[in-house]
């Protein structure tokens, strides 16, 4: 069954993410707040959504009436849009991508296979093997093993992104944590809010960034501050890192 609306005339927004760069946040927190303050807007958790058994197709997104959220880099070609805009795909629609520095993103990702990411019942028993022998190891030589090359992967799929859909509004993680009222000033913007639909939205969000008071690996929340890579690596994995991503990474205000 395709996606419909009746009501609500607000252009589709499809809001990007990469795995482990605050996916939860807009699923959890900032779709849900939209939903409340935006009359007749339908929230698509996408990812959960095919995790159930659907299909791209019976997930068709419309012109108007729905914000899609867990949308990760191997989605990003395969949404399906009814009708097919004739202006071009995207056309009409609302685009933000959420952003993080894929070396935190590398951090996080062990912290969360190794530690506090629900055992998905699908692939139960390859999971829990990639978690023992995560654990076996140093947390460096498992980012190493298992981190690097998600987070690589899934950064330069959201540079492709963008050089393909420039329509699409940038939106770091790194401002969502450390300026939430700029990061919102600006997807208000782009998203053709009023003030007081940004103020609502940002009332019922904001308790959500606030980090916890201290670390828990077995948490999902575990840290939230930026730059947690500099604590953790060595440098064989900044090495690791500069090889792969090499100017894109500094291209997109990434420093070392």
């Amino acid at each position: 069954m395709l996606l419909r609306t009746t009501a609500c005339t607000a252009p589709t927004t499809i809001l990007l993410s990469v795995h482990k760069g605050a996916s939860s946040f807009f699923a959890e927190d900032f779709a849900p707040a939209m939903t409340a303050v935006i009359r007749g807007l339908r929230h698509v958790r996408y990812h959960t959504e095919l995790q159930s058994g659907r299909t791209p197709e019976e997930l068709a997104l419309p012109p108007t009436g729905i914000v899609a959220s867990r949308i990760y880099p191997p989605h990003y070609d395969q949404l399906v849009e009814t009708p097919v805009p004739p202006e071009g795909r995207f056309a009409g629609k609302k685009l933000v991508l959420l952003r993080r520095d894929p070396r935190d993103v590398a951090v996080s990702y062990y912290y969360a296979f190794a530690y506090s990411h629900p055992v998905p019942p699908h692939r139960r028993e390859p999971f829990l093997a990639r978690r023992a022998d995560m654990l076996t190891m140093p947390i460096r030589d498992a980012i190493a093993r298992y981190a690097v090359e998600p987070a690589c992967r899934q950064f330069l799929a959201t540079a492709d992104f963008l050089v393909r859909h420039p329509e699409t509004c940038l939106a770091s993680y790194e401002e969502l944590m450390n300026d939430f009222d700029a990061w919102l000033t600006r997807v208000a913007a782009h998203l053709d809010w009023s003030a007081t639909t940004a103020g609502r939205i940002g009332s019922r969000v904001r308790g959500a960034l606030k980090p916890p008071k201290r670390e828990r690996p077995n948490r999902h929340k575990r840290r939230m501050t930026p730059g947690n890579w500099r604590e953790v690596f060595d440098e064989q994995l900044r090495a690791r890192f500069e090889e792969r991503l090499g100017d894109t990474l500094e291209a997109a205000g990434y420093t070392w």
